[in-house]
């Protein structure tokens, strides 16, 4: 709703300190987590994660980082705007 107000292709927002990404109706929603594994209300335990973007133009390109089990797993994302 509030990507939709502002009128905007991709939304950060890192309220709940977990993880999502969102892909809907050519919009891209994410929550890149919290990098210290800081307490959530949603879960008992929340895993370490970060993401970087790089952007250009009309396409972005976003790495996540993820501390699972004592090891750093990266994960790609492509999201291009139509």
């Amino acid at each position: 709703m509030v990507q939709r107000q502002m009128d905007v292709d991709v939304l950060i927002s890192g309220h709940t300190h977990e993880f999502r990404t969102y892909a809907y109706e050519d919009k891209l929603l994410i929550n890149p987590g919290s990098a210290t594994g800081a307490y959530s209300s949603k879960e008992s335990s929340t895993t370490p994660s970060f993401c970087l973007f790089d952007v250009d133009a009309s396409k972005a390109t976003i790495y996540t980082y993820k501390l699972k089990n004592g090891e750093v797993k990266k994960e790609k994302m492509f999201f291009e705007k139509r």
